[in-house]
């Protein structure tokens, strides 16, 4: 009787648990079903900050105000232009750069002058568009006009009815269209004048080279040359005589550069030696030509060498302390005075 008693005693607590479960299952298949979470759609992404115009953010020299404007890309640096026709120069200041450099641009056989007063074979045109980036003019007054002669004043005759002449309109008007064509090129003029700074401004300003003209505040860090393309006063001006009237942008060479000598009748005389300006100034002009007494085509065929302007370069970075700016030279078709430069530039 106990063994059926203990036998309906475990069944009836199976039955209890069976029907536990089957509430809990119940109750568990009761509840709702969650709803499915919403599907996230990303939104756009956010504008980037704008570039500082004033900023030169792809390090070539040039602002990225000036670059967007005239549809280069700020951020790449090989997308800007060459200044001077080397995309590193851009970034160098004036007084950085070296510079090849005509003496006597103006008195060349194809423009007017003779064996006698000649110191280039070709024009200023085709110096320039060889490489040259400063031109020598001598500027006399002659005929009631500013005109390129060659001589000076110790002979009975004037100067330029020995040597030759052409009008200094005709040379700033060949230095404008060169301008022109060439948007990122930086020119230097240098003076020997025998006229008046007002005089030398009334022709700038008749040909529109005026507006080129930077001006330099004496004791000023020289600027770079893409800042002076962004200016737009590409154009350097240095005369060796010292203005009558305040002229900005016409500076007196005693002032801003130091010189060395510069009638050397053999190339054996060639020194670094600075004989002339403000030896002070951070920016150093090397003659390198024979008069003997006349310019010497045959002179400038050596010493237009390009290991010869290197190594004599070199000597002189070594004696100042600092390379040399201009490395004027003669019959700048001899040699090969723009290969000698971007050398010496680092090219």
């Amino acid at each position: 009787m106990r063994k059926v008693a203990s036998l309906l005693l475990v069944l009836l607590v199976f039955a209890s648990g069976v029907a536990g479960c089957l509430q809990s299952s119940e109750i568990a298949t009761s509840d709702p079903i969650p709803e499915p979470l919403p599907e996230i759609v990303p939104g756009p992404e956010p504008e980037p900050e704008p570039l500082d115009r004033n900023f030169d953010h792809d390090g070539d020299g040039f602002t990225t105000g000036w670059e967007l404007d005239n549809g280069w890309d700020p951020e790449d640096i090989v997308s800007s232009p060459a200044c001077n026709s080397f995309r590193e120069l851009c970034r160098r200041s004036v007084n950085e750069t070296v510079w090849a450099t005509t003496h006597n641009s103006h008195a060349s056989y194809d423009r007017n002058h003779n064996i006698l007063s000649g110191s280039q074979r070709t024009n200023i045109t085709a110096q320039m568009q060889g490489g040259v980036r400063v031109i020598n003019l001598d500027v006399h007054e002659y005929n009631n006009q500013s005109m390129l002669c060659h001589g000076g004043y110790d002979y009975p005759l004037h100067p330029c009815l020995i040597s030759g002449n052409w009008p200094l309109e005709d040379a700033f008007l060949e230095v404008v269209s060169f301008l022109e064509n060439n948007s990122f090129a930086v020119l230097i003029i240098t003076l020997e004048s025998y006229v008046t700074a007002q005089d030398i401004a009334n022709v700038s300003d008749s040909t529109q080279l005026t507006p080129y003209f930077h001006s330099q505040e004496l004791g000023a860090p020289w600027p770079s040359l893409a800042s002076l393309i962004e200016s737009g006063k590409r154009v350097i001006l240095f005369s060796q005589d010292r203005p009558e009237v305040d002229i900005s942008w016409h500076h007196y060479d005693g002032d801003y550069m130091a010189k060395t000598h510069w009638a050397y009748n053999d190339s054996a005389y060639f020194t670094c030696e600075l004989t002339r300006g403000n030896f002070s100034s951070p920016l150093r002009w090397l003659d390198h030509f024979v008069t003997d007494p006349l310019s010497s085509e045959s002179a400038s065929n050596a010493t237009n060498q390009v290991s010869v302007v290197v190594e004599r370069a070199n000597n002189c970075t070594q004696e100042w302390g600092q390379i040399p700016n201009f490395i004027a030279v003669d019959f700048w078709g001899q040699g090969d005075i723009v290969t000698a430069v971007e050398i010496l530039n680092g090219f």
